[in-house]
């Protein structure tokens, strides 16, 4: 598991973090997407990987809203692969559910979208706000 070195002190906009959140919740994927690219390109360290992961997760949904069973899948899965490298309480929220949904859509997915779609998984909230704030 990886574990944040000491160069993610440094931390990106929370304003940019705010609105990925508030986008991811209102269903637009693709500006969610957009968003955390910002936040992404502003992070040094071990963290990048993470935000690359939780990135890809997003994208991977994107692709599914849109009917790209196929390309869903595949980043989905890179996603989730990445974001599972950490632990789940990371950046101060819990991201253990977020992953368990995303696994489940996942797995949706891989059994070629049989049956009901599952809820797209909850953006967490933050357990500590005061960290994005630091």
């Amino acid at each position: 598991m990886t574990e944040p070195d000491e160069n993610v002190r440094r931390r990106p906009s929370p304003d940019a973090w705010r609105v990925a959140g508030e986008l991811y919740q209102a269903g637009d994927l693709f500006g969610c997407h957009e968003m955390l690219e910002h936040v992404w390109r502003a992070t040094e360290g071990s963290l990048r990987e993470f935000y690359r992961g939780l990135i890809q997760v997003v994208v991977g949904l994107y692709h599914a809203q849109r009917g790209n069973r196929v390309g869903a899948r595949a980043v989905l899965a890179r996603g989730l692969a990445r974001m599972e490298q950490y632990p789940t309480d990371c950046l101060g929220m819990d991201w253990g559910p977020f992953r368990q949904s995303a696994r489940r859509y996942l797995e949706w997915l891989e059994t070629g979208m049989e049956g009901q779609e599952p809820a797209r998984p909850l953006w967490p909230m933050e357990r500590y706000p005061d960290m994005m704030k630091q």
